[in-house]
């Protein structure tokens, strides 16, 4: 892990190192449970998080939070969960996330009377916060050796929820590493920087 899948032809989207992502979006992009917690993955997830991370604050929190099942009737899901169910099914891995898929589905949108607004730009960055999440979550949750995780996850961590992207995940991570005082801080600075801010989760 990282799979030596082979990576298509067409023109990628997402980096290089997240392009190699082995987890189907069809299983959510969640590393399975008994995912060894080995140097190598260790480090695949940090190089992942390092190629996600956005650069600068981002304009909406990403990704959107999920509808409750129950809380929805059948023509009551938001408009955005019909196009990723159209993009999943063209897009099953990373490396499948291309400008030709991409333009497909936002043609078959456009067609539809769907917004397709910014439509790559925004359903890219989309698709990477969900990768970023599962891979937080992986880190923050499933890993027992938070020792190998100190400090890189707790500074991505900080850096994910202050610039928008992946911010409850990130979050839990931190509190499921509490034990470990890089964790306790990052959370006291982000309880300060949310206050000040007016954003985010609640820490």
């Amino acid at each position: 892990m990282p799979g030596s899948h082979m990576i298509s032809a067409e023109t990628p989207l997402l980096p290089d190192v997240v392009r190699v992502y082995p987890f189907s979006w069809g299983s959510g992009f969640v590393w399975p449970s008994g995912t060894e917690e080995s140097e190598k993955n260790l480090a695949y997830a940090r190089d992942v998080l390092e190629a996600c991370l956005p650069r600068a604050v981002l304009a909406l929190p990403e990704p959107p939070e999920e509808p409750v099942v129950w809380g929805c009737e059948d023509d009551a899901y938001p408009e955005w969960t019909g196009i990723r169910a159209v993009l999943r099914e063209r897009m099953p891995y990373a490396r499948d996330v291309t400008a030709e898929r991409m333009a497909d589905v936002e043609a078959e949108c456009a067609r539809q009377g769907i917004d397709t607004t910014d439509f790559e730009e925004v359903w890219t960055r989309r698709i990477t916060a969900w990768i970023a999440e599962q891979t937080m979550h992986w880190c923050g949750l499933m890993v027992d050796d938070e020792e190998a995780l100190t400090p890189w996850l707790m500074d991505l961590a900080e850096l994910y929820v202050q610039r928008g992207m992946a911010a409850e995940k990130a979050v839990w991570a931190l509190r499921c590493t509490k034990a470990v005082p890089e964790s306790r801080a990052a959370l006291t600075r982000l309880d300060a920087y949310m206050g000040t801010a007016g954003r985010g989760p609640a820490v």
